[in-house]
Order: structure tokens, then C-alpha cells, then sequence
């Protein structure tokens, strides 16, 4: 038995991929941006599957021009609301675009809803606004945690669709039973515990042997994904420096962010008054650091010949824990200095503005590489962008394997609410027993 989804602020699938994967079948799509709706008509649209719509508020200021469906998606745009506790119900949140799903919410009734958002909507900034979303949506008739559900794909097995990308995102999923059953479930637990799958032990990526599996070898080496004259430059001087530490320390590098213009006598160093203290207090360990190693660090100073890096080649911070070689490692060229990880998952993708360059290959991290860490298989295309769109795309997409992780678990959270919808809906390649949804 299939069921039909709509596919709301859509990118280039995210949500398509995981939502087709367990029988779904698309009835409305709307992105706004013209490159990623073309992405996504080249990989999903096929024979009489939906269309895609662009600008989602042109379809729900008058009546509401979308699809009947079973299921919601959305990875939607987070707004601040102007009058956040003025009690209006869906009109409170008019002018964001978070009024737009309600409004297809309020009209269309789906049974489930699954909203994606960055980890910060639920920081200081916007609690007050998500406590307002959540309310909003429980005012619909709908049954929603106040507790969201995060996960990050590095938190899934492999063989649930994880995969070796720390990517930490914010879920709200919401059950329809009415006004009146809704309101008993006020204080229900989120969809999944934080890191769900720890029982069974701490999962050991290996990112190289992740890209060898996942990855199509047809995009590797292609220009742009070489190193630059002064990054190869400056990884060499660096490993030198890793080397020469191994040998005088004997230890590990210090964890805090190594800054060679304050190598320098504490005294020759000025710092302003209104320096915040975590600030002051980095310097003054460089300081240290620098004046415990200078007999090995000057040496080195000289040979490497600093001054010719540019100012952010000439940081560096060492969070790669027993590693001992920087080209066995990740390495990341960050406007705040260079940055070497262990190999064994990536930092979130954003917008990929600092790609990620896979130390045994001296090399950036291809597309293809990244679409897969983003849950994507190798038979998504891109066509003929340019690289830099498509990673700003894969970005700003949803992982595919989280999207299906947290879909299940809502869907298992319906059957426990005994949903007669979610009950009679029989789900393609379903692995519900294995998710560990609490109890409401």
C-alpha cells in the first residue's frame, strides 16, 4: 500500500529520496530556487509524478493550491515570529513561511508531518518561536512532542542509511488524531532519544573505506579538487611541526587553536581590555606553549619561512586525537586557521564554502563523495552545474538515510497512538523494530 506525500522548500530530494524508498509516491513539490528544481526534476520527476511549484506562498494566501496527501515534508526556512505568544492561532504566524504549511496543514489534513531545521532553531535565539510552532501545530489537532527530535547521520548504523557525517539537525514530527486526543498528549517524549543507537556501542566510521564503497571513482581528480601551491605548502610545514613535537614532547599536541603571532614572550604581547576572556586566555597558552618549545620551535620558524603563509595558514588546531600525520587525516582550511580532524567522519556540510581535504589523497573532497555522505546514491545526477552549486546544494539538503530514520520512527510513534491510518499503512523496506521510539 503506497501513500502519497507533499514535498515542501524540497532542495534537490532529500525528503523524496527517503519518502519513495518506503512506498511513497510524490503528489506536490515546491522550491523556490530554479538550479535545485532543476536537480530535482532531472532525479525524481518521471512520467505522471508531480510538477514542481515554486514560490509556496502564492499557493496559500487564498485557497490552497495543493495536493491531497497523507504525508507533509519540509526542510523549511526558519523565521522569527513578529507577535510569538498572541494566542491567534494560524494567523500568528502570517508572514513566514512557516504560515504556509500550517495553512496546508489547517486545509489538507495530512496524517503525519515532518519538519527539518537547523540544530539552532531550538537555541536562545528561536526556542520562543518553536514553542510557538509547536503549539500552532497542536492547536491543528495534532500530536507533537515539545521536546524535538535531533539526530546526526554518524548516530546511525550503516545499514539503517548512516553515514560519516557529524550533522546534527532538528526534526518536529506530528501525528493527526483531533483537537480533543491531541490535547492528552501534551507531554509525550520525542520521536527518538538523543543518539538512539548508543546501547550498542559508539560506531566506528572509517571515512576512506566509506568513499571507496559509496562514491563513483568517475569524479575523482577533477579540477578543483586539487590543492593549491600554498596549501601543499603549508600542510608540509605543518606535518614538520606534528613531527617535531612527537619527537620533543613525546605527547600529543595541545587541543587549543596553536596562533603563531603570539609566540612571543608574554610580555611583548599587548591585549586589549575589552578582549574577551576565552581570547585572553588562548593567547596566553599560546604564549606558554611557544616559551616551553622555543628552543625546537625557533628552528623550525625560520625554516618554514611563516611570514610568506597567508595570515590563516599560519594557524592551526590538531583535533585529531592518536594521529600523528597530517595526510593521514582530514584536514579542513577554515578562515580561522587549519583545522585536521581524525578520518573517521566529516564536519556538517553548509554550504561546503571550506570543502573538506581527505589527507591521504591531498586532495578536496569530490561531489559524488559528498552527495554519498549526504545520503544520496550514485546514480544522482547533477547534470552539467558547476561544482560549487552542487555543493552548496548538497549542503543545504536533508540526508536521505536521517530523513528515513526519523520517518519510520513517527510513523511507529502513529501505530502506538493507534492512528487507524498508520496502522492499516504497510511501509516498504521497513526496519521499525529496530528503532528505539519511547513510549508515549
Amino acid at each position: 500500500m503506497s501513500f502519497k506525500f507533499a514535498d515542501l522548500f524540497a532542495g534537490i530530494g532529500g525528503f523524496h529520496a527517503a519518502l519513495t524508498k518506503h512506498g511513497g509516491k510524490s503528489v506536490f513539490v515546491s522550491e523556490i530556487d530554479q538550479s535545485a528544481r532543476n536537480v530535482y526534476a532531472r532525479n525524481w520527476l518521471q512520467g505522471d509524478e508531480a510538477s514542481i511549484s515554486g514560490d509556496i506562498t502564492k499557493l496559500t494566501s487564498g485557497n490552497v493550491g495543493v495536493a491531497t496527501h497523507n504525508v507533509l515534508t519540509g526542510g523549511f526556512p526558519c523565521q522569527p515570529f513578529s507577535k510569538s505568544g498572541s494566542q491567534r492561532g494560524v494567523a500568528e504566524a502570517r508572514g513566514t513561511l512557516f504560515y504556509d504549511i500550517l495553512r496546508i496543514v489547517e486545509t489538507k489534513k495530512p496524517e503525519l508531518i515532518l519538519l527539518e531545521n537547523v540544530r539552532n532553531l531550538i537555541g536562545p535565539k528561536h526556542i520562543a518561536d518553536y514553542k510557538v510552532m509547536i503549539r500552532l501545530i497542536r492547536e491543528l489537532g495534532y500530536v507533537v512532542s515539545d521536546e524535538p527530535t535531533i539526530l546526526s547521520p554518524h548516530e546511525i548504523p550503516e545499514h539503517l542509511g548512516g553515514s560519516p557525517q557529524h550533522r546534527q539537525r532538528v526534526f518536529i514530527g506530528a501525528v493527526r488524531m483531533n483537537t480533543k486526543n491531541a490535547s492528552r498528549f501534551d507531554d509525550i517524549s520525542p520521536l527518538l532519544p538523543r543518539n538512539p543507537f548508543s546501547e550498542f556501542g559508539p560506531i566506528d566510521w572509517n571515512l576512506a573505506q566509506f568513499l571507496e564503497e559509496h562514491a563513483s571513482k568517475s569524479s575523482i581528480s577533477l579540477p578543483g579538487q586539487e590543492l593549491s601551491v600554498d596549501q601543499k605548502r603549508s600542510l608540509k610545514v605543518w606535518n614538520e611541526f606534528v613531527k617535531l613535537n612527537l619527537i620533543n614532547n613525546g605527547e600529543k599536541l595541545p587541543g587549543l587553536p596553536l596562533w603563531t603571532e603570539y609566540w612571543k614572550p608574554r610580555n611583548q604581547i599587548r591585549l586589549a581590555k575589552d578582549m574577551p576572556d576565552w581570547k585572553k586566555n588562548f593567547i596566553e597558552r599560546n604564549s606558554e606553549f611557544y616559551l616551553q618549545n622555543r628552543k625546537w620551535i625557533d628552528p623550525w620558524i625560520e625554516e618554514a619561512n611563516l611570514e610568506d603563509l597567508i595570515p590563516s595558514y599560519r594557524k592551526f588546531e590538531w583535533q585529531a586525537q592518536g594521529y600523528r600525520d597530517i595526510y593521514k587525516c582530514l584536514i579542513q582550511f577554515r578562515p580561522s586557521g587549519i583545522r585536521v580532524k581524525a578520518p573517521n567522519y566529516v564536519p556538517t556540510f553548509v554550504a561546503m564554502a571550506q570543502t573538506p581535504i581527505l589527507g591521504w589523497e591531498k586532495r578536496a573532497l569530490s561531489v559524488s563523495e559528498a552527495k554519498a555522505l549526504q545520503g544520496f546514491s550514485k546514480s544522482f545526477k547533477f547534470g552539467d552545474q558547476r561544482d560549487n552549486l552542487s555543493f552548496k546544494q548538497i549542503g543545504n539538503a536533508v540526508h536521505v538515510g536521517v530523513a528515513s530514520t526519523v520517518f519510520q520512527a513517527l510513523l511507529k510513534r502513529a501505530r502506538q497512538l493507534e492512528q487507524p491510518w498508520a496502522v492499516k499503512l504497510k511501509i516498504e523496506n521497513a526496519q521499525l523494530e529496530q528503532l528505539p521510539v519511547p513510549k508515549p
